[in-house]
């Protein structure tokens, strides 16, 4: 099961013709989910794919709004992973889905894209995803490559 999370209007989204299955979920504004749902989604599906606007050089706040959502899935504690200081993670759910995090937007700057791919390194560690692949592309337009990208 995927699970997709993205900050595109209805008309977009739908021009990027998605290929899914029945049992994939489908994230955005328009179809919101509470914060346990949230939750329970990301640790049950085979892989995360996270599509946003680069907003200097991170998610849009709706995307991020999502994924703070998911810290709830993390205990008080901090441990140590790769050399970094991440939240403990309560659940059993280990490195169990590959993460996609896919940016776009026209005039990302070459800083920005490095603050993004950071960023989406340190949250797939944190989430504990198996794998974290990252894309960007200029225009919504070349949105539709995704399709070759996402299982």
């Amino acid at each position: 099961m995927k699970v997709i999370v993205h900050d595109l209007q209805e008309k977009s989204w739908q021009a990027l013709g998605m290929k899914l299955q029945e049992k994939d979920i489908v994230i955005s504004e328009d179809r919101s989910c509470a914060g346990r749902d949230i939750e329970d989604l990301i640790g049950s599906c085979g892989q995360l794919v996270l599509i946003s606007r680069c907003v200097y050089g991170g998610f849009s706040p709706f995307v991020q709004g999502v994924l703070e959502k998911c810290r709830r899935h993390f205990g008080p504690f901090l441990e140590m992973r790769h050399g970094q200081t991440h939240y403990e993670v309560k659940s059993e759910n280990r490195n169990t889905f590959g993460m996609v995090c896919c940016f776009y937007g026209d005039n990302i700057t070459p800083r920005e894209e490095q603050s993004a791919r950071i960023q989406s390194v340190s949250d797939g560690i944190s989430l504990q995803a198996k794998g974290v692949k990252i894309v960007f592309y200029d225009t919504i337009d070349k949105l539709r490559q995704l399709n070759g990208i996402i299982l």
